[in-house]
């Protein structure tokens, strides 16, 4: 697969992901429907785990690509990176944990108060990982 079609495919993956979290959000807090909060949060889950597919084979084909901008553009593009790379390596193990509090234990108080912390920052990694892409790929220095 070509550079532009993996990028365009994990982009589009981990936005969704933010989407179905929003949904799932939606369903639990205001309609209190757990089936189709379940559905959702599982999409956003599995979602993420295409973007991680599609990213770690576009990096395995392609290899890293260099931000092109310099000064501040340079500092704004890593004081986002930074953080999106390390709540990226925490959410994972969170999203495990949150699954099986709520599936295998239903442990549904346990489940709320580490969802009430997964959930901002995976919807910061949603979003930081759009504007990543867009200062990346899509905005000319």
């Amino acid at each position: 697969m070509s550079l532009q079609t993996l990028t365009m495919l994990s982009t589009c993956c981990i936005v969704l992901s933010g989407v179905s979290l929003l949904i799932g959000w939606y369903f639990i807090r205001f309609r209190r429907d757990r089936e189709r909060h379940r559905n959702a949060m599982l999409g956003a889950t599995a979602l993420a785990g295409l973007f991680l597919v599609f990213y770690v084979t576009r990096w395995w084909l392609h290899g890293s690509k260099p931000f092109a901008g310099s000064g501040g553009w340079r500092v704004l593009y890593l004081a986002i990176l930074v953080p999106h790379v390390l709540l990226a390596i925490a959410v994972g193990p969170m999203a495990m944990r949150l699954i099986q509090l709520a599936m295998f234990r239903q442990d549904f108080i346990a489940h709320r108060r580490l969802a009430r912390l997964t959930l901002p920052i995976w919807l910061y990694v949603a979003g930081s990982g759009w504007l990543i892409y867009y200062l990346l790929y899509v905005r000319t220095f």
